[in-house]
C-alpha cells in the first residue's frame, strides 16, 4: 500500500476508535470530514461525498 493509502487507513481507523476532539488533535481540524464520513457510516447514515467534500465539474484539456 502507498504512504498515502497508509495515511488514510489510519484515519480511518482513528476515526472508528477516538472522539472528534482527540482525532482533530492527531489529525488536525483539515481532517474532521474524515471523521464524520466514518462515524455517518458506523451509525448507518448514507454517506454522500458530495456533501462533504462538493462536486467540481471537470474539464478535460485537449491541449490545444
Amino acid at each position: 500500500m502507498s504512504k498515502t493509502g497508509q495515511w488514510v487507513f489510519e484515519m480511518q481507523e482513528d476515526a472508528y476508535d477516538m472522539t472528534l476532539a482527540e482525532f482533530i488533535k492527531k489529525h488536525g481540524e483539515s481532517q474532521s470530514t474524515v471523521w464524520h464520513e466514518v462515524q455517518d457510516e458506523i451509525n448507518g447514515d448514507s454517506v454522500d461525498s458530495e456533501s462533504y467534500w462538493g462536486s467540481f465539474d471537470m474539464e478535460m484539456d485537449d491541449g490545444a
